[in-house]
């Protein structure tokens, strides 16, 4: 009898401490933030807050993708860019890091890496990410080439996911 008291005894007097633990170590998917705080703050103005949602790891916003032409520019990570490789460009993640892109509209999903940067502009227009051809082909299924989406850090990577 005397055991079970104690054992009461000690949880109650250690139920503080887990609460205070799962305050720290949220349900978040990663607890790094891969927001790129010097090009937000950069372009800061240009941000159309009345459609850009920016959370920590997580953005709202419209996206599209780049134009054909593009194949075989240089990017900003020094590689060039393939229209069959799943990557992207973004003013708001830092270079490499993983992303998963969820439309909104119809909950398709794609990963790509984040290789290159945008026009500053295009955030004035609401964009938030530029996808590849191919990464554009599994999300975008209308014929204005924009749609709104969820884009959210998973990780860092020099590699291309193959989805």
């Amino acid at each position: 009898m005397k055991f079970l008291i104690y054992i009461f005894a000690l949880c109650f007097f250690l139920s503080p401490l887990v609460s205070l633990a799962q305050n720290n170590f949220t349900n978040s998917v990663t607890t790094i933030n891969y927001l790129d705080s010097a090009l937000i703050k950069k372009h800061q103005k240009k941000i159309d807050t009345t459609r850009i949602k920016i959370e920590i790891n997580r953005v709202q916003g419209i996206a599209s993708f780049y134009s054909a032409n593009l194949n075989g520019t240089l990017t900003s990570t020094g590689e060039r860019y393939r229209n069959v490789k799943y990557t992207a460009a973004s003013n708001l993640f830092k270079l490499n890091t993983l992303v998963r892109v969820t439309n909104l509209k119809n909950g398709s999903t794609v990963l790509v890496r984040i290789n290159d940067h945008m026009h500053p502009n295009m955030l004035r227009k609401g964009r938030v990410i530029d996808l590849s051809v191919a990464a554009a082909e599994k999300i975008l299924h209308n014929s204005t080439g924009i749609v709104l989406v969820s884009v959210e850090a998973l990780g860092y990577s020099k590699i291309n996911p193959t989805n």
